[in-house]
This record gives C-alpha cells, structure tokens and sequence, in this order.
C-alpha cells in the first residue's frame, strides 16, 4: 500500500529487492500530519492547515509497504515488516493520490544499491489492527532522526487507512528559518521574512537544546501521522534504450541500419546495445533488423517494435540485453 514545508517536508515515511511489475498493495501513502503537542502545539491552529496544504499539493510523498503479511484484513498478523521510502505518484495528479488505490513508484533515494529499502522497521506484528514495528531510525529529514524508534499504528479493517499515536520530536530552528513567511505575515504590517519570525510573534521559542551547548535551538512537538492505502510499484533496475537507435544519438536514421548491415556482414563495431539493435524484437540480431529500419525510413513499412521513439525498458524477455542503459536516455 501503500518539497517546502515545515514538517511535512522534512517527514520521510512508505524491496524486497524486486524489479517493477504488478503493483503491490499492501501499502500505505502518508495523507496528513496534525500537530498536537509540544511547544509547536500551542499554534496548532495556524500549522495544521499550513501542513495539510502541503500534503494536498503533492510535493512529495512518503511511502509505507508491509512486507511478509500473511493477513489479507491487517488485523492479526504474528511477523511482520514494515519498509519505509519516499514515493514518486505515477500518473501526476495529486488530487487523487488519497483516493485508496492510487499508483506510486518507490523513489530510488530510499534504496541501496542493490535496490533494498533502507529503512526496514523489524520485528513487528499486528494486533486486533494495531501495528507495532521496529525498532529502526526514524528519519524525519532535515537532520531529525528518532534513532531506535518503534512505527505503531491503527489499521483498519481491510488497511485502508491507518492512524499513528502522538509521535514526540524535536524540530531544528534551521528547518522553519528555511521556510518564507506565509501570507499575511509576510506583507505589512509585518514584513516577516521566515516561518521562525512568525512562531515568535505568537510567543512561541526554542524549547530544546539539541547540540547540548546550553542553547536552545529547537521546538517540541507531538504529531499524528494519518496513511491511506495506495499501490506501489519498485522501480526497475533494466536498463533502458530506444529501439534502433544503434549509435545512441537519440534517433533512428540511416546511420543506423548502416551499422547494422556493418556488425553482420563486414566486421562493423559491435552495437553497445543489442536491443537497441533488435528492431523487430524476435530475441535475434539478423538481416531483418537492418531491413525493418530501412523500409521504415525510405519505403513506409512498419516501425520497430516499442520501446521506439521514447525510452524504456525491453517488454520482451529474450536472451539479448543492454550491458548498460543507452547514452541517448
């Protein structure tokens, strides 16, 4: 299942190591953050509106997969794991990525490299749909990290959302001198420039010494995370190309067949894609290819097959490849 903003830029929340295909929907999408106490809490009322806007413009999305659920309902579930990456929505539209089945890509900064979550709250189980995972880093961005902090939520029936309880932490002064003034404060009378000037005019200042020089130089607050449930997908690790583009200059003309018919017939440079070379995607390189390019160009025939024109991966599982992604994508 499954950027400025004051928390709600700083919270990265939702691989087995997998490549993209079938979408993954014991998932959730983080869809709020309310404000609830600590120092922060005491102008709950001017963050929280300020906060849910930023989730409802889509900057950013923080992703949540539960792995190992044998428990299709969410509510009893003796071993699970939760994975924990920011999302890419797929299709653009943030107005529908609260919907319940929205499509989200796992964006590749919360992976290893060897395309493996980061952060991965284990042990965990559920409960009569409540969630208890970790423990594992919290990372909130900005610095912020919760370290050995448990993710505990309540799920609902079928996982359709999930709620977290107060989650206590300290913000970085840094993080609201980073964001502008909103309006009205930042027009006359006030003349604001930052987020941090705004908090001071309603009394509310530093609560926490973070770095332990005496200092205060952070806010406390508690904040509910709020999930609904979406669909992920991983994204792919094959490389990329656009078919018979044998030269990667980021189109397919004459050149291209020429190098062809050179590689097959006279001891022509190896393409440094074969399934760039592929045009008509059967799994071979023979005289077809070059001909399928040449009757595109000059006499109307078929183009090749997909991916053509664009850049993605080879549909076709075959036994030729790319060693690497096309310098043209």
């Amino acid at each position: 299942m499954c950027k400025s903003a004051i928390l709600a830029s700083t919270l990265l929340l939702c691989w087995s190591p997998v490549d993209s295909g079938e979408p993954i929907d014991t998932a959730f999408v983080t869809s709020g953050v309310e404000v609830v106490g600590g120092e922060l809490g005491t102008v709950s009322d001017l963050l929280n509106p300020f906060l849910q806007s930023q989730f409802d413009a889509g900057l950013f999305r923080n992703l949540l997969e539960v792995q190992l659920l044998d428990d299709p309902t969410m509510q009893n579930d003796d071993e699970v794991e939760v994975a924990s990456f920011p999302g890419i929505d797929v299709d653009g539209d943030p107005t529908n990525d609260f919907d319940g089945d929205n499509l989200f890509e796992v964006d590749p900064l919360g992976l290893n490299a060897d395309g493996e979550p980061l952060t991965v709250f284990t042990p965990g189980s559920i409960t009569a749909g409540e969630l208890v995972a970790g423990p594992a880093d919290l990372d909130l961005g900005g610095g912020i990290i919760i370290p050995g902090a448990l993710l505990e939520g309540t799920i609902s029936m079928g996982g359709t959302n999930m709620v977290t309880p107060p989650i206590a932490a300290a913000i970085p002064v840094a993080v609201f001198d980073a964001i502008p003034a909103p309006a009205p404060f930042d027009g006359f009378p006030f003349n604001y420039d930052t987020l941090t000037q705004v908090l001071a005019f309603f009394g509310v200042n530093p609560d926490v010494d973070l770095d332990g020089d005496t200092v205060n130089d952070a806010y406390s607050v508690e904040f509910v995370l709020t999930f609904v449930s979406c669909q992920l997908v991983y994204p792919s690790s094959a490389p990329i190309f656009q078919r018979g583009d044998l030269n990667e200059d980021g189109a397919m003309d004459i050149a291209d067949g020429v190098n062809m018919l050179a590689y097959l017939f006279t001891g022509g440079s190896e393409p440094g894609c074969f399934d760039a070379a592929d045009t008509n995607d059967d799994g071979t390189l023979n005289i077809a290819d070059p001909i399928l390019i040449l009757d595109y160009l000059f006499t109307g025939g078929a183009p090749p097959a997909f991916p053509f024109g664009i850049c993605d991966i080879d549909p076709t599982p075959d036994s030729i490849d790319c060693a690497t992604a096309s310098g043209s994508c």
